[in-house]
Order: C-alpha cells, then structure tokens, then sequence
C-alpha cells in the first residue's frame, strides 16, 4: 500500500508547496478575484452559446421540385356581394380556371358590422340609379315637350353665375347663342337633346353638364367678350372646374355626335380630371362575402383573379367595389393535410409555415374601375431541424398596386367594353430553395472551449501576478 502511495504521488503533475514557503499579497489577491470574474464571465459566456441554435441559410437550385403547389387563403370583400363574386386562375401554360367553386367557401358577411348574414336575409343595397341599360338614349324623345323628372338647363348669363357653374364640375359644354342667328336657332332642339340625354345618364350627369348663354343679354355681353365670342353659336367644352381655360367643340353638330363626344371625352379625360372618387358612389353594396379555401396551381407564373361577375344580372361595373381585407394568404405543399389545417382553430399560427406577409392587411379602392394587384414573389424554403426532420415551406415578398388601364373605357353604352374591377394577385415561384439548417456546438467543443478559457485565464493572471509581485520586489530593492 505504501508504494502504491508513493507511485501516485510522484505521479502528480501538480505539486504543491508547503503554504509557509509561499508569499500572499494584497495586489495579488485583486488580480487573482479579477481573474476569477473574467473567468466565470467567458464560462457563461460559451455556455449561453452552447445551448443556444445558430441557423445557416444558404441558396440552392431546388432540383426536387413538386409539379402543384396549394394556394390556401381567407380573403373578405368588403363591399361585393358572394353572388357577384367570381374567382378566375390563369397561369402560363394556358390554365384558365373561371368561377372557381371545388375547395372554396362563401359567407355572406355585413358591410357595416362585419356579421355573418344567413341566406335567409335580404341583400341590401342603396338607391340603384340606372345607367341607361347599355342602350344610347332616345334624342327624339329627349327633345321633345314631355316633362322631365330633371331641372331645365341653366342659362349663365351673367359673369358670376358662369364661373361658379363651370368650376363646379369636372367638364362642362356651353353654347354661346344669339336669338336672333338661324343657327343658333337650328342648334337650340339639339343642345336641349344633349343636356336631357346627358341628365338621363346618372354615371356622366355626376361630372357633366351642359349650358347655354344669350350673349344678346346686357348682363351677358362683357362674359362674351371675355370669352371672345365672336360668331354664333360658339360651343365651347371647360374642363378641371377652371372657367379660364377652353376648347373649342369642331365636330358634327346632332345630337348623337355631340353625346358621342361627351362620352369618349369622359372615358378618355377620367385619369386627368380625377372624377369619380368612391366617395361619389350612390349604388354600394351593404353586404360583403367571405371566400376561404384552397386552389391547386402549377409551379410557373400565374394569377388569381376575383372579379365582380355575373350572367343573371345587369350591374354597372363603375359602382363595384373590390376594397379587401386579407386575412390569410399562404402557399402550401400539396403533402401537407391542407383540409385539416383549414379547419383547426387560427392553424397558420403554427411556427414555421411560412411567411404570412399579406396577413391581416386592407386594401382599399380608391378609384372606380381600378384593378386592385398584388405582385408575389415566391421561394421554396426548407427548414432542416436538430432532430433531423425537415420543414418544407413557400416564403414570398408582396407589393401592391392600384392600377387603371388606359386604354379600357370604363363608361361604355356596351357593358362588355366596361372595365370590371379586380383584385388579382400574381404570383411567381423561384427555381431556387432557401435552405435553412439548425445546428448547435457538441459537447466536445464546448469542453475544449471551456479547458482553454479556465486554462488560459488561469495562466495568463498568473503572469500578470508574477510580472506586478517582480516589479514591486525590485522597486523596493532600489
């Protein structure tokens, strides 16, 4: 037994002196409390990084691919009936999908609380003026001596009366007329034909209106010369409310080519005069629809349309409203259980499902006849976790646009060369996978840190003990 003892002791790296032949100091003893703060510091410091998950991304080409991808959303129009509420899928290969209705749900929803409506509740809707059917109106009958449910057209004879009535509207046309010139007199039936055809157009008499002037009339003959009248009749268009700048009228001069020009200047002048805010709106629906679901789509460019549609029912496209609110919007793998996710209690709260950048979010419609489109970016991303599984998921960037084509003509006697408001939203899936993995320090690496950081403290305050104990000791001696 003893010389086992004595084998473990001249086995011992670390011997110790005898504590009478050692020196203490107060200096030391600082040094030597510092070296244990730094050291407990450090040794914290590794072991929050150990137990800590560090994620690497990096961007690869998603070589297995799925050749469909589940579009699953929650999307509430606010102010479109479920009736007129049409969902269209184009995409690049030609896929024309119209009036989608497999995997979609419709709930009638109100405009003014958010409630549910049951089908057995009456769609509600404000005084529905009547954009003349698609027909162009009756000249003669306008003409003619009937009464009209409207005010007779004004006559601004007089300076202040003409200014105020031509910068109260977006476009105003006014003949300058004298009683005694025959055309003036041959223009007079025809003027009266535009005014009550113009009156009988509920969409274009909110913008448009026509009036005459007798510039014969003492009060009139100083607005004639400032308007440097000088043959008769003169007809004259006014645009902006501004009474100070014009245009002449050059083209034939019946009543259909004069109610001709007042439409294509309408459909042509909307986007410059800034007419027609939502605000203007007297048919709005009070009652919304709710469309949840999921669509299946392949993996190259497309959209998804919702549009106010309908083959049963004639509705003028200018007084729809596409302004929605998103509540979910979510590109999904066809593996995933999409029917069991749908109908979970809020199932996209789940971590990891993906980038929900659209969620809850309105977007309103701030013009008539607006497309309202979202732009999606979309990229595969692949989640691999500690365990050892996978996540794989469909992340996307959104930006919004409202947009207006110029060349469509949203007033049109013809519904079929109206503009139908939409709100699509495009999407385009990336050929390339975002890869993100989890990882974390093996216990290997952190007892090697935590070895050298206790070892490498120890050592190095140990230096600076000795180097600070030397240099007093000589100081001293000197």
């Amino acid at each position: 037994m003893q010389s086992g003892a004595n084998a473990l002791r001249r086995a011992h790296f670390y011997r110790k002196l005898p504590q009478e032949l050692t020196d203490g100091t107060s200096l030391g003893g600082m040094v030597s409390l510092l070296g244990i703060f730094v050291s407990m510091t450090l040794v914290y410091s590794i072991t929050c990084t150990y137990l800590t998950t560090s994620l690497k991304t990096a961007l690869v080409l998603d070589l297995q691919t799925e050749e469909f991808v589940d579009l699953a959303f929650n999307i509430t129009l606010e102010r479109l009936p479920c009736r007129f509420s049409s969902i269209d899928l184009f995409d690049e290969t030609g896929t024309k999908r119209l009036n989608i209705t497999q995997d979609l749900t419709k709930i009638r929803i109100s405009s003014s609380d958010g409630h549910w409506l049951s089908a057995a509740e009456e769609e509600v809707w404000t005084d529905e003026p009547d954009p003349g059917g698609g027909e162009a109106p009756d000249f003669e009958y306008f003409s003619g001596e009937d009464p009209k449910p409207w005010p007779p057209m004004k006559a601004l004879n007089e300076k202040a009366k003409f200014e105020a009535f031509v910068n109260g509207r977006d476009l105003v046309m006014v003949a300058f007329g004298a009683p005694w010139c025959p055309y003036s007199k041959r223009l007079n039936p025809i003027w009266q034909g535009l005014y009550d055809a113009v009156q009988a157009d509920a969409i274009i008499s909110g913008v448009v209106d026509i009036a005459t002037v007798d510039c014969t009339v003492a009060e009139a003959r100083e607005l004639c010369q400032e308007q440097q009248i000088h043959a008769f009749p003169t007809m004259r268009i006014y645009r902006s409310h501004n009474s100070h700048s014009h245009e002449e009228y050059q083209g034939g001069r019946t009543a259909e080519d004069l109610y001709q020009f007042v439409q294509e200047a309408v459909e042509m002048g909307d986007m410059d005069l800034g007419w027609h805010p939502l605000t203007h709106l007297t048919h709005i629906s009070g009652e919304g629809c709710q469309l949840s679901g999921y669509v299946r789509i392949s993996r190259v460019p497309g959209s998804l349309r919702i549009s106010a549609q309908s083959s049963l029912h004639s509705f003028d496209p200018l007084n729809m409203n596409v302004t929605h609110h998103v509540d979910r919007l979510l590109f999904l793998s066809p593996k995933a259980e999409v029917d069991a996710r749908l109908q979970a209690h809020d199932p996209f709260d789940q971590r990891g499902i993906g980038e929900l950048s659209l969620r809850r979010t309105t977007f309103v419609m701030h013009e008539q006849a607006t497309t309202l489109k979202h732009f999606l970016k979309v990229v595969p991303t692949r989640r691999n976790q500690l365990d050892g599984d996978g996540l794989d998921t469909y992340e996307y960037s959104a930006n919004f646009n409202e947009y207006l084509p110029p060349k469509l003509r949203p007033h049109a006697l013809d519904e079929q060369h109206r503009l139908v408001p939409n709100t699509v939203f495009s999407y385009d899936i990336s050929p390339y996978r975002v890869v993100h993995t989890e990882s974390a320090q093996s216990l290997t690496t952190y007892l090697t840190q935590l070895c050298a950081v206790v070892g490498g403290v120890f050592t190095v305050f140990g230096l600076i003990d000795g180097a600070l104990y030397n240099g007093i000791k000589a100081i001293k001696k000197d």
